[in-house]
């Protein structure tokens, strides 16, 4: 700010008043500061500005996807809760693309937020090395384990993963596909056993719920066989081809538990384009029970990880932070939401 001063032949004290708006300036005192910014390229230390006890009652949120419904419902969440709180959010998103969610992290860097709350694209390569943030309060969302200073607000995807699989055995179900969605896979259907064990593992909620599907095969004795196991996107696509590939295996499946309800979708989608009755022949359970799971045909079974209280959860863990005080990990429970997409197993 001392240079910017300098630049514009201005004194700090009216370089800071115009870049935080905290009193009326004269217009071409305003035009000076402005073009030496811009000229020396400066970007205001986000981090320094907390340290100072600076707040403005505005948090950044950063989603892999704004479009998808899990995240959508994630935000709603979070905007409510902030409400409540006297404070506003400033949604950005990362498209699911690493690069993208780096200049999305910039660009909020030069924002005026309190701190972040931060779902991050799972690639293996967290926020900490981005210096941007290096000191402003972040809660992580919908993820555990990617560092160990933040607190952490995510749901139960073992348990998740259990419930689905657990289910689908007891209707008599023996071989049941698992459509592993990823932003950009870590592993490949003979590592993804490997991945799910190691420390890595709680930054992609898939590997979570495919530890659950593996501990439910094992309590049921179950034999686990890897020519079930799809990886795929998030999206309809990612569901009708994930369903095409599992079947061009030519290996015997009657269910199917996908990486979300968009591409449960999409596999009940390709198995009806096929032919093949959904629930008798395979039944398909999706994960989120977002909107459009009561309106699939058939309706579908999902398990429901309660989006909204991740967003708002989120908003509560940071402005908890912003207080001043210490903020443990928050595990969300999940429920299984039975629909008519599966259904017992007939010999």
């Amino acid at each position: 700010m001392k240079q910017v001063a300098d630049y514009a032949g201005l004194s700090a004290a009216t370089v800071s008043r115009v870049l935080n708006g905290s009193r009326p300036v004269q217009e071409d005192l305003k035009v000076k500061v402005w073009d030496a910014v811009k000229k020396l390229n400066y970007k205001p230390n986000v981090g320094a500005r907390f340290m100072k006890g600076q707040t403005t009652n505005v948090i950044g949120m950063l989603v892999p996807d704004v479009s998808q419904p899990f995240f959508s419902a994630m935000i709603a969440g979070a905007i409510l809760k902030a409400g409540e709180i006297d404070h506003v959010i400033i949604i950005s998103t990362s498209d699911g693309k690493r690069e993208v969610e780096k200049a999305a992290i910039d660009s909020l860097s030069r924002t005026v937020v309190d701190g972040l709350i931060y779902c991050p694209v799972s690639t293996g390569d967290p926020l900490p090395q981005i210096e941007s943030f290096k000191e402003l309060p972040i809660v992580v969302v919908g993820r555990r384990n990617v560092f160990k200073s933040k607190p952490h607000v995510y749901t139960d995807n073992v348990k998740g993963g259990y419930l689905a699989t657990k289910y689908l055995l007891r209707l008599g179900r023996k071989r049941v596909g698992f459509l592993a969605g990823f932003w950009s896979s870590p592993c490949t259907i003979d590592t993804i056993g490997e991945v799910a064990s190691s420390e890595d593992a709680g930054k992609y909620t898939t590997l979570d719920r495919y530890t659950g599907y593996r501990r439910a095969l094992e309590e049921e004795k179950i034999e686990y066989d890897p020519s079930l196991i799809v990886i795929c996107g998030y999206d309809y696509e990612a569901g009708y081809n994930g369903a095409r590939e599992l079947l061009e295996r030519m290996v015997e499946v009657d269910s199917v538990i996908a990486a979300n309800d968009l591409v449960a979708a999409g596999v009940i989608g390709f198995l009806t384009d096929q032919g093949i009755n959904v629930p008798d022949e395979v039944s398909v359970v999706g994960y989120d029970n977002n909107l459009i799971a009561p309106i699939t045909i058939p309706t579908l079974t999902s398990v429901d990880q309660d989006p909204r209280t991740l967003g708002s959860e989120s908003v509560v863990a940071l402005s908890k932070i912003l207080s001043g005080k210490e903020v443990p990990d928050t595990i969300i429970d999940v429920k299984l939401t039975i629909r008519n997409s599966t259904s017992v197993m007939h010999k």
